[in-house]
């Protein structure tokens, strides 16, 4: 799967006036049901990001490509659930994969209408939740709304990391190096920091039998290391470069 996105993102880079078209594919397939699941999509998106931070792709064509893609990959996932009904859920193809399909009904089950929005940006859910909703005959008309606003936050959304890595490496070889190691320690700590977060708050609404005080001693440290890191990386001499990396991304999201 490696080597197939080395050879898609090769491919965008030497034939960059088709990349519109390669990049809508990619979103349209990842948002297939099951298909996706095959997909490395954000491996991919994460490449196409790069290269529009290294000004190689233009950011306008791309996030547009990738939007159409997305939305109508899910809206038809979302037509042949609704069509097929339960029957769908028995072949072969798609019940290989029962164990996310009973995971996918259930978030489905339990958050309705927000839960397709969310599940749009949770790794494989996406690949199944628009199925789910046209087997569970979700209006059509709520689907055709959530597809539509939830996409218009994924597309730039799953671009920005890789632009953030594209503008770093404009940067000096060390400098661009050093600077996304720091960047990388600190989003993986501010993961924690929310996972420590949601642990607290099941804990909190007895959904998760555990220790209410060392729930809240594991939030408080881990947002602590997150401040300090934060504080140190604010004093240390990368940050202007993160504020030049930061105004690259500005300059091609906000006023593309």
């Amino acid at each position: 799967m490696q080597a197939l996105a080395e050879s898609i993102l090769a491919t965008i880079q030497h034939h960059s006036e088709w990349a519109w078209l390669i990049v809508f594919i990619i979103a349209f397939a990842e948002s297939m049901a099951i298909i996706g699941l095959l997909i490395p999509g954000w491996v991919l998106l994460l490449g196409i990001g790069t290269l529009i931070g290294t000004d190689v792709l233009d950011f306008f064509p791309i996030v547009i490509s990738a939007y159409f893609g997305a939305v109508i990959g899910e809206y038809l996932s979302f037509y042949v659930g609704y069509h097929y009904h339960e029957s769908i859920l028995q072949w072969r193809f798609v019940a290989s994969h029962q164990k996310l399909i009973d995971r996918t009904r259930d978030f489905f089950e339990k958050h309705g209408a927000m839960g397709v929005f969310i599940g749009r940006f949770i790794g494989p859910i996406r690949a199944v939740i628009p199925l789910i909703a046209g087997v569970a005959e979700m209006p059509k008309r709520t689907f055709f709304w959530v597809n539509l606003t939830s996409g218009l936050i994924w597309a730039p959304l799953y671009l920005i990391p890789g632009i953030l890595v594209g503008a770093a490496f404009n940067l000096d070889k060390e400098i661009s190096s050093a600077l996304i190691i720091i960047l990388l320690v600190l989003a993986v700590v501010l993961w924690m920091a929310i996972k420590q977060s949601h642990l607290l708050y099941k804990v909190m609404t007895k959904k998760l039998q555990r220790s209410l005080n060392f729930a809240m001693l594991n939030v408080v440290l881990a947002w602590m290391v997150f401040a300090v890191l934060l504080m140190v990386l604010i004093r240390s001499p990368y940050f202007p470069h993160i504020q030049a990396i930061f105004q690259v991304l500005e300059s091609k999201v906000l006023y593309f």
